[in-house]
């Protein structure tokens, strides 16, 4: 088989609409390796995208995009294809990297790209919008959308499925559906139905005929062939639910079938007046034996072998997505009540491990953050303890049932918020900088967040030691991070009972200063700089030390809310020295725990503070890049905070 150089072939679109069904195979394989090349070397997902590449070269083949057509993928994690095509090719291998090609659908990156997305179940809605400009506009031509089969679970995704009839919809809707296996008999025979039923001597033959049934007065008889021949499409595929929300349903189809979906998607063009669900059946993984056996393991991978799939990590380190599983499958023994629920994220989150163990009480709910949310507060409210692990970012879909459907009910749920604060090369869609500032102001709701693996675990060990003796929401927040450790570890901290009260603060560090002659500092002579941290900021000023200009205190604030107010009160009751307070997080700054703790602060403690920073994001959505990177650009460093030391008390003998 031929490959293709992209760099001989600038113009892949019209390489593409030149090209035989031959010429179609030759670059759907050249995308293949080099998509492989690229995800092995920066990471990204693998088996989804691997899936889609006959797909989006069938696409590209029939339809004309981005200026007469539009094409709108659902959550963007599998257009790199599409993007590569889109005259991106060049720039391919900086993909993920800062500065680089994004990993979703990005609108300033490509007018290709017509609609940003990093979250499922926005491709229906957003497309029906496109449709709806075009028409006021007075515009010709298609807009499809690509969505899968899990994002249909998305509310989203039905609300605006709702919706299409009712706008006098002509959408394209292409469910990638790479889940369901299809009979070979069944699926044979529903495609070639699929090509006939969209050809134009076919539309052009049904129509005459109905128009003479209505001549000739035979309604009757056109009633019974229409019954007759739903009842055949209805024993072949399962179109029953989009034809009764008025979709024409075509399908399954082989979506590694280039040939076939060209006929189809030629003959959906914009004289075919009717939405359109074309089920299209692909493999994820497709052409890399090692995704396509385990699917999920490289949905989203790290570096690897592009040669035999083998994923490339750092021995002893264990993620606190994993930590979380295994913490959770081994506090199940000793509480009975102990349930987990995750929205279809079951191994992104690490709560396989107690499906495995604890199958009746784990609960996958699909893409359905919002519901899950309700879910759990149904039953807290029936007596059980559940914990709802879901992503950061995602968890802002479930805001309302948050304060409705559990706050406000005082209902104990653990939602628990993997990927907290700067994710890295998934980038601003999927970084969790978010969740303190919609958590903070709901009354009655605790907020966690542990500086280190040991502490999330000791954490979710007290919880369960107390019987879950809390009445409102639990959020606790954590990175995207691996630590040195081993599933031994985390056992071991259960076994023996080790348990940490989060509401606790821990003083991590407070200097004795001393000056150049070794002889101690009367340290009313110098100001105090108390620096607060919180979750992946504590590591950052475990090793800031004072000197002879100032002393350090350095703490690790495991809890946002409700604060620290024994510890606070000895720190600033009776103080008389010259201070400094300094607070570090890793979310964003307006409205965020650094302005919750200062302003606390100085109404409590009046005239104790000399002056104060807050350290955080500053209004602004973080791009992609690698984590250290984007704490560099964010300012999170310990050398920047070092600076701001020295910025706050200005010179020593202004002091």
């Amino acid at each position: 088989m031929n490959r293709i150089n992209f760099s001989e072939n600038p113009d892949l679109i019209s390489t593409i609409k030149n090209s035989d069904a031959q010429g179609l195979k030759n670059i759907s394989e050249s995308i293949r390796e080099y998509i492989v090349k690229t995800v092995s070397k920066n990471g990204g997902h693998l088996a989804s995208n691997l899936g889609t590449v006959e797909l989006t070269v069938s696409l590209y083949k029939s339809f004309d995009f981005p200026y007469n057509d539009v094409l709108v993928w659902d959550t963007g994690h599998q257009s790199y294809t599409h993007k590569i095509i889109s005259g991106r090719y060049s720039e391919f291998d900086t993909l993920r990297q800062k500065d680089g090609i994004c990993g979703y659908a990005n609108i300033f990156e490509s007018d290709f790209d017509s609609f940003g997305a990093g979250h499922v179940g926005t491709s229906i809605g957003a497309a029906l919008a496109f449709e709806q400009s075009k028409r006021l506009r007075n515009e010709n031509g298609n807009v499809i959308a690509v969505i899968g089969d899990g994002a249909l679970t998305s509310g989203n995704a039905l609300e605006a499925l709702n919706q299409a009839t009712n706008l006098k919809s002509n959408i394209r809707i292409v469910i990638n559906d790479n889940g369901m296996s299809i009979s070979p008999n069944v699926g044979s025979m529903a495609s070639n139905l699929a090509v006939m039923r969209t050809s134009k001597p076919y539309t052009k033959f049904k129509n005459k005929l109905k128009h003479f049934f209505s001549e000739t007065h035979m309604n009757r008889l056109e009633g019974f062939l229409k019954r007759f021949r739903n009842s055949i499409k209805n024993s072949l595929i399962p179109q029953n639910m989009f034809e009764a929300m008025g979709f024409k349903y075509l399908g399954p189809i082989n979506g590694h079938d280039i040939e076939l979906m060209n006929h189809v998607f030629n003959n959906l063009k914009s004289d075919y007046n009717k939405p359109v669900i074309i089920h299209i059946h692909t493999k994820k993984g497709k052409g890399m034996d090692y995704a396509e056996k385990q699917p999920t393991v490289y949905h989203g991978v790290g570096r690897m072998n592009p040669g035999n799939g083998e994923l490339i990590t750092k021995k002893n380190m264990i993620s606190y997505s994993e930590a979380l599983g295994i913490t959770l499958s081994e506090l199940g023994k000793k509480d009975e009540k102990l349930v987990a629920i995750t929205a279809a994220m079951e191994y992104g989150t690490g709560l396989y491990r107690f499906r495995q163990k604890f199958p009746e009480r784990f609960f996958d709910l699909g893409i359905t953050e919002q519901f899950c949310a309700t879910f759990a507060g149904g039953l807290a409210r029936n007596g059980l303890h559940p914990v709802y692990a879901v992503y950061s970012t995602f968890s802002q879909r479930a805001y309302d049932q948050f304060v409705h459907d559990i706050a406000l009910q005082k209902l104990p749920v653990l939602i628990c918020l993997d990927r907290a604060g700067i994710v890295g090369a998934d980038g601003p869609t999927h970084h969790g900088n978010f969740d303190i500032n919609f958590a903070l102001p709901i009354p009655d709701t605790k907020i966690y967040s542990p500086g280190s693996i040991r502490e999330f675990s000791t954490i979710l060990n007290f919880m369960v030691n107390h019987n879950w003796n809390f009445s409102g929401p639990v959020f606790l927040r954590y990175p995207r991070k691996s630590e040195f450790g081993n599933e031994e570890l985390i056992k071991e901290l259960i076994e023996n009972n080790i348990e940490l009260d989060p509401e606790n603060w821990q003083i991590i560090s407070k200097n004795e200063i001393r000056n150049l002659h070794g002889k101690s500092t009367d340290k009313n002579e110098i100001p105090e700089i108390i620096i607060f941290a919180t979750g992946n900021m504590v590591e950052k000023i475990k090793n800031i030390r004072g000197n002879e200009r100032y002393e350090i205190t350095s703490i690790n604030c495991t809890s946002l809310k409700p604060f620290d107010f024994n510890l606070l009160d000895r720190l600033f009751k009776d103080r008389k020295k010259k201070t400094y307070m300094i607070t570090v997080e890793e979310g964003n700054l307006i409205g965020g725990f650094g302005q919750y703790l200062t302003n606390h602060i100085l109404k409590k403690y009046p005239n104790k503070i000399t002056a104060f920073e807050n350290m955080g994001i500053e209004d602004v959505f973080v791009t992609h890049g690698g984590i250290s990177e984007l704490h560099e650009m964010t300012g999170l460093t310990e050398k920047n905070i070092v600076n701001k030391i020295e910025q706050i008390i200005g010179d020593r003998n202004e002091i």
